[in-house]
């Protein structure tokens, strides 16, 4: 399960460095925005990554701001749940994953989408 998991990693990571969404319709569309015109706190994560993968950052982080806290975020909760079992995890889980990590990210989720929307981030 592991290597499938990689393989798929690599294989998008690949996907996105060749091809921008912007120019491709291949790239699924936000169903958010399809739906109401507005921008989800995600919508742009897609050209977010193809401008990364360019080495273009400042272009990435003009296309999602939030992607900034929530990646970083996301990427330590993924690390809490591959390390085995013991005090290092248990400690990393309450910190990322107790009730008032989850509400901040809730909250700030919540008005990074009324921000972006009302301020046209």
């Amino acid at each position: 399960m592991a290597l499938l998991t990689v393989a798929a990693v690599a294989a998008a990571t690949v996907a996105f460095a060749r091809f921008d969404p912007s120019a491709y319709l291949l790239w699924p569309k936000c169903p958010f925005r399809l739906l109401t015109g507005l921008s989800c706190p995600a919508c742009g994560i897609q050209r977010f990554a193809h401008a990364l993968l360019q080495g273009r950052v400042l272009e990435a982080v003009r296309y999602n701001w939030y992607l900034l806290y929530s990646l970083p975020y996301t990427l330590l909760v993924v690390v809490t749940h591959i390390l085995s079992e013991g005090p290092l995890r248990e400690r990393m889980s309450r910190l990322f994953e107790g009730k008032v990590a989850v509400w901040t990210y809730v909250v700030s989720f919540m008005v990074w989408l009324v921000a972006r929307n009302v301020m046209g981030i």
